[in-house]
């Protein structure tokens, strides 16, 4: 009878193999995260202040928010910012785009800006024929 204590019940066996296996699989599944790569390079060429109505119901106000051309060489991206200006003319920014927003490189998890516009960068603007 004492060696009849020690004998594992086939069904406890196969459970405790497949946690083993699952537990193996979640470890090799995880891996280090994946550092936030910031492929795009550009210059700040232009800022303006734009305003967007915004309101219901009878009451309606202005936001302003800053809006940046950065110039990537072949294209453009205008960034729209807070209500408070971040950026300067001149400056050179890193930054990458996801769903149409930017993150710029802050070494953390980046300053998020709406992309509000693109462009080639040597398309001239023309006034509109009247």
């Amino acid at each position: 009878m004492k060696a009849d204590r020690f004998v594992i019940r086939p069904k406890l066996l196969v459970a405790l193999a497949s946690l083993a296996l699952l537990l193996a699989a979640g470890v090799a599944a995880q891996q280090a995260p994946k550092p936030n790569l910031y492929p795009e390079h550009g210059q700040v060429i232009t800022t303006r202040l734009g305003g967007e109505a915004v309101g219901s119901a009878g009451i309606v106000g202005t936001v302003n928010r800053w809006i940046y051309r950065v110039d990537c060489g072949d294209l453009y991206y205008d960034l729209e910012g807070g209500g408070k200006p971040s950026l300067t003319v001149g400056q050179n920014v890193t930054f990458r785009i996801e769903k149409q927003k930017a993150y710029l490189d802050d070494g953390k998890n980046g300053k998020r800006y709406n992309i509000v516009g693109t462009g080639k960068s040597d398309q001239k603007q023309s006034p509109q024929p009247n």
